[in-house]
């Protein structure tokens, strides 16, 4: 049972935000790992609840536009993205069955785990909704109750909505949670779980034993010796997000830094392109998280002599930094190059 950050969707702040207090043990902190491969069905609530709220920046913006013209055209997909709209409002709670704890690869085996959620569980967790309309009432009463066509209703709306509006964008997802997950990775080898856990974003804090966390409800998860999974997810903005079941396993589910989105290049046209050209557009982005000559040539897949090359032109711009070590050069975008990346589509 996910709570979901809408108390602080305006950005306001106060001394009075209530907090997830995560306590870990030594031996959950032996047990705490982070997931480097996506997660689709947190990708696809995430995304569902996006699509009800204009929040998230313009990394989202043109992506969910076009979600929302194909649905006023497609009626189909309009009752699919009803049909999950329902289930997992823009709200303060939605089922912890839609984000099952199974691993297995691929939407087909995650749609699998959410239609087998023994009954008990699927009647006390939707049974939590409070749906708008009559209409969503009535569905949501035959999920709860383990009907046929309710769950046949589910597992159709969660496969169209996956292969129609998040299978194409998996490479843009993909590209973020790369970026995203090396960057948590380096300072894990360098730091170990606790440092790991101190750069978690601005809505955290860690203050051994205690990780803390801005969010819509004030609640104590005691890990007890079975440790974290960090989940970094590309649609899941303003907070981490948590299960409200403590008897499942913990999951922490994080959003990604903003500059792992723009690496991505998650935005509505490519105005970076269009201004540098496809390879330097590419490097450019690259450099947000900082890159070798060598390493940046593999992400642009070009020779370290063109990326050479370009890099040059970029630092004579001012968009990029280089430092230089022995034989080898780190390249880092500067404040001026963050902020060609985000004019043009923050800035209309």
């Amino acid at each position: 049972m996910p709570w979901t950050a809408i108390d602080r969707a305006d950005g306001s702040e106060g001394d009075d935000v209530p907090q997830l207090r995560i306590h870990f043990t030594d031996a959950d902190l032996a047990r705490t790992r982070l997931k480097p491969e996506i997660d689709l069905m947190w990708e696809i609530v995430g995304s569902v609840q996006l699509l009800q709220h204009a929040g998230g920046g313009p990394a989202f913006d043109g992506w969910r536009r076009r979600v929302r013209e194909r649905v006023r055209r497609d009626g189909g997909l309009r009752a699919a993205v009803q049909t999950l709209v329902s289930v997992a409002p823009h709200a303060a709670y939605f089922p912890d069955f839609l984000t099952p704890a199974a691993d297995e690869p691929g939407i087909d085996a995650g749609v699998e785990a959410v239609l087998a959620t023994p009954a008990r569980r699927l009647r006390a967790e939707v049974g939590r909704l409070h749906p708008a309309g009559s209409a969503q009432a009535w569905w949501l009463a035959g999920l709860a109750r383990g009907k046929p066509s309710a769950l046949r209703q589910l597992r159709q709306a969660l496969r169209v909505y996956f292969r129609t509006f998040l299978e194409p964008h998996l490479p843009v997802v993909e590209a973020g949670l790369r970026t995203d997950c090396a960057d948590r990775i380096r300072h894990y080898v360098h730091t170990g779980p606790e440092g790991l856990l101190g750069r978690l974003g601005p809505a955290t804090s860690w203050q051994p034993p205690v990780l803390t966390v801005d969010y819509p409800v004030d609640r104590d998860l005691h890990l007890d010796g079975r440790g974290l999974v960090l989940i970094p997810g590309y649609f899941c903005v303003y907070h981490p997000v948590a299960l409200a079941d403590p008897r499942l396993r913990p999951v922490l589910v994080l959003p990604l830094r903003a500059e792992s989105r723009l690496a991505a290049g998650g935005r509505d046209g490519d105005h970076v392109g269009a201004l540098l050209g496809t390879t330097r557009a590419v490097l450019l982005r690259s450099a947000v998280t900082g890159g070798t000559t060598t390493e940046l040539a593999r992400r642009a897949a070009v020779t370290p002599a063109t990326v050479s090359h370009h890099t040059s032109v970029l630092r004579s711009a001012g968009l990029i930094t280089t430092e230089r070590h022995e034989n080898c050069a780190t390249h880092l975008i500067t404040p001026l190059g963050l902020a060609v990346l985000t004019a043009g589509s923050g800035g209309r």
